[in-house]
C-alpha cells in the first residue's frame, strides 16, 4: 500500500514539520487500519484524494493550531463510505437510524458524509465530536462550525489534486483566513449547483450567509 502521499508533483503545500507530523499519523495503528480498509474499498483515485485531503487538513490544523490528529482521522475517513451504490447508502440510512431531510432524502450524493461518521464510529471506534462533526458537514458545510470541520471542507475542495481555478482561490485564503475560505468554498458550490438546475441543501447557503458576515464576504 503505497502511503507516500499525492502532493509531491501538484503543490508544495508542506514544511518539514508538516511532512514529518504526517508520517508520524499514518504509522499510527488506527491510521494504518483505516488506510487498509480504504485501500481495499476505494478506487485509486479516490484513495489517492483522501490522502492529499490528509496532507492538506493535517497543515492547516497545524497552521491554524487544531488537533493534527483530529484533522487527520477526518481526513481519512471523510470518503470511507464513498464506494457503496445509492442502494446501499439507503440501507445503511436505514439502518443506522439516520433522519433525512427533504433535501438529502433526494440527493443520494449528500447521504456518504452520514454515513461515514456511522461507519467511524461502528467499524474504527471513533468518538471524537469534532471528527464525526466534520465527517458529517464536509459535503454540504454548515452554520457554527468548529475548526476541524472548516479544516476538512476547506482541504477536500482544495486540495492539491485540485486544478481548478477556484481551488486556486480558496487554497490562497486557507492558511491565513480560514473563514474566507469557507465562505469561498460554500460559494463555489453554490453557483456549481445552479449552473446544474439542482437543488440547495439549506446547510450549505447558512454557511455562505454566516462567513459571508464573519470574512467580510
Amino acid at each position: 500500500m503505497n502511503l507516500q502521499g499525492t502532493s509531491d508533483n501538484a503543490l508544495n503545500l508542506q514544511s518539514s514539520r508538516t511532512a514529518s507530523t504526517l508520517a508520524a499519523l499514518r504509522a499510527h495503528p488506527k491510521s494504518i487500519e483505516i488506510l487498509e480498509y480504504l485501500s481495499e474499498k476505494l478506487c485509486t483515485k479516490r484513495l489517492q484524494h483522501v490522502l492529499s485531503v490528509q496532507e492538506m487538513a493535517v497543515d492547516l490544523a497545524r497552521i491554524h493550531k487544531a488537533d493534527v490528529w483530529h484533522a487527520s482521522l477526518a481526513a481519512l475517513l471523510h470518503d470511507s463510505a464513498k464506494w457503496m451504490s445509492t442502494e446501499a447508502l439507503y440501507t445503511e440510512v436505514e439502518r443506522y437510524g439516520i433522519h433525512l431531510d427533504p433535501v438529502e432524502k433526494l440527493n443520494p450524493s449528500l447521504l456518504h458524509s452520514l454515513v461515514g461518521a456511522e461507519l467511524a464510529i461502528e467499524k474504527f471506534g471513533v468518538t471524537e465530536f469534532e471528527v464525526l462533526e466534520a465527517i458529517r458537514n464536509h459535503t454540504t458545510g454548515r452554520p457554527s462550525m468548529g475548526v476541524i470541520s472548516q479544516v476538512l471542507y476547506v482541504a477536500d475542495f482544495a486540495e492539491p489534486m485540485r486544478t481548478y481555478d477556484e481551488a486556486h482561490i480558496v487554497r490562497k485564503f486557507a492558511y491565513t483566513e480560514l473563514e474566507r475560505a469557507v465562505h469561498h468554498v460554500a460559494r463555489a458550490g453554490i453557483e456549481r449547483l445552479l449552473k446544474k438546475g439542482v437543488m440547495i441543501h439549506p446547510n450549505t447557503l447558512h454557511t455562505y450567509n454566516e462567513m459571508f458576515v464573519n470574512a467580510d464576504g
